[in-house]
């Protein structure tokens, strides 16, 4: 009897799906366009269009209408059930918060950074960075981008405030989650100064993007936090 043949589309889904798991494609990457992947296997773009919908119900991929397909993260869901940001969280501590804004320019976003933003590869973005400080005392050091076609009416007056409070009450948008990486690092001689710190005592480095209800990113931010101050608080909340 002739060994049933495998769909085309169901190749490509079982491909997709073993990258995705050997870590070839990490959550955040963007993979490849519906026309290269049409290139590859030789076939419609119909059955191309099959695999990604399957995979995306699947809850792998996620599409970005007018941008690509993106391995969808994994990561902080149930952990979080509402994602608290520095304004708040310091308040709740019984702390008052203030912010210091460094930079706040338009650039070109990064070629490391498009695809985490989702955003098209020669797209302008805020550069910011910020000073967060509880009752005057500094505690992260913080350096963000974020797309300025979406998020067009960003100023210095909100960035003196909170961004999740911009986003959630003025913008009527959701925060959903948060991905972040956590890397214990030393801190250069400007960021030992700012945190009153031994040029060889250990910080914390957290790499964090933002995700939207709406599939679409906030932003994506790394965070230097006076470890002793903070004592590893947010990257638990």
């Amino acid at each position: 009897m002739e060994k049933k043949r495998m769909p085309q589309y169901k190749i490509i889904e079982q491909d997709l799906r073993e990258s995705i798991a050997i870590g070839h494609y990490k959550p955040g990457d963007m993979i490849p366009a519906e026309a290269e992947l049409v290139e590859t296997y030789g076939v419609s773009r119909v059955t191309v269009r099959k695999a990604l919908d399957n995979l995306t119900a699947q809850g792998l991929l996620q599409r970005v209408v007018g941008v690509g397909t993106f391995v969808k993260s994994q990561m902080v869901k149930e952990k979080q059930p509402k994602l608290v940001g520095f304004t708040d969280e310091i308040t709740q501590m019984g702390m008052t918060p203030s912010t210091r804004v460094l930079a706040f320019e338009l650039i070109r976003v990064p070629d490391s950074l498009y695809q985490t933003l989702h955003i098209e590869k020669d797209e302008m973005v805020y550069y910011i960075q910020r000073v967060r400080c509880a009752d005057g005392v500094p505690f992260s050091f913080e350096t963000t981008y974020m797309s300025a076609r979406l998020y067009p009416d960003v100023s210095l007056k909100i960035l003196n405030g909170s961004k999740y409070h911009y986003v959630e009450d003025t913008l009527g948008l959701k925060i959903a989650y948060s991905a972040h990486t956590v890397t214990p690092i030393l801190p250069s001689a400007e960021v030992a100064k700012l945190f009153d710190l031994e040029d060889d005592q250990p910080i914390v480095k957290i790499a964090n993007t933002t995700y939207l209800e709406n599939g679409q990113v906030l932003d994506f931010t790394e965070l230097l936090y006076n470890s002793p101050k903070y004592q590893l608080r947010y990257i638990k909340q």
